[in-house]
């Protein structure tokens, strides 16, 4: 089976606390779900890696396109058709 070079990241980060927000509070499992059923579905060549926090958790949901791809913030369910424009351009390169 051929490797996967390029990967989606997905941040998952819970945090316990209301006053403080994370990816997972704001549904990034869920997102993550949803990019892996995108991903099957156009036969992308990516994989999706689960990471416990990108950093930037009060612009979240936040993804990471590796290596040299775009970080992502503000994603939710409801824009995935950008997201997948995106994930498409990303996969596949204009040569």
């Amino acid at each position: 089976m051929m490797a996967l070079d390029k990967k989606v990241i997905v941040c998952i980060k819970h945090r316990t606390s209301a006053h403080q927000p994370s990816c997972a509070a704001k549904g990034s499992e869920a997102l993550a779900k949803q990019i892996e059923q995108m991903i099957i579905a156009k036969g992308l060549m990516l994989s999706v890696e689960r990471f416990k926090c990108l950093g930037c958790c009060d612009q979240g949901i936040n993804i990471k396109l590796v290596p040299e791809g775009p970080f992502l913030h503000g994603l939710t369910l409801e824009n995935l058709d950008e997201l997948a424009i995106a994930l498409e351009n990303f996969a596949n390169p204009a040569h």
